[in-house]
């Protein structure tokens, strides 16, 4: 049997994503919230480089934990996309950071402090699905690749749905995540 195109896994995977009840979706992104939220404080992380959701798309939206990140003395960083030079810029989120969404439906900061990717302990990083061992199915931009080869920091990958056992599409510029976070529970490569 043939293995299925990337490109095709992508789109069913992103279609069955925008399909969700809204019930299912609020369920799963609340307990990936909850085992997010113990995993960061159980290694006691305090400079996270995360996403912000594409609501159309359904992305796992984690900005509900931000205040209890920020009373803790963490620090936030998110990114504006360069989509010319494909790459991304880095800048510290507060209570302050006006944002505002870009072309693709991406809350992007308009007014915030820059910061340097390298202060980074812990990226987040968006996906449509990952495997067992790490290896992750995004958009296909490659923006995360790219980001993920400048940092040494520990990167986890956010999804709603399990793991597939093995994605055998995998590249060899991919680059493998260390954990992987899901509603279901907490998978280490």
């Amino acid at each position: 049997m043939k293995p299925i195109s990337k490109t095709l896994l992508r789109k069913v995977l992103l279609d069955y994503r925008r399909l969700l009840y809204t019930e299912v979706y609020l369920k799963r992104n609340g307990l990936l919230c909850k085992n997010l939220l113990d995993f960061i404080k159980n290694e006691n992380f305090k400079t996270i480089h995360t996403f912000l959701p594409i609501e159309k798309n359904n992305e796992p939206d984690i900005t509900r934990i931000f205040p209890d990140l920020l009373e803790s003395g963490g620090e936030i960083i998110i990114s504006k996309t360069n989509f010319e030079k494909k790459t991304q810029e880095h800048f510290f989120l507060d209570e302050d950071t006006r944002l505002e969404k870009n072309n693709m439906g991406i809350p992007e900061p308009v007014d915030a402090q820059p910061a340097d990717i390298n202060e980074v302990d812990l990226i987040l990083v968006p996906l449509l699905v990952a495997d067992k061992m790490g290896n992750r199915i995004g958009y296909g931009g490659g923006y995360y690749d790219r980001l993920l080869k400048e940092t040494s920091a520990m990167k986890v990958g956010l999804s709603l749905s399990p793991p597939l056992d093995k994605i055998i599409q995998a590249e060899d510029w991919d680059i493998s995540l260390d954990k992987i976070i899901t509603p279901f529970d907490l998978l280490e490569e």
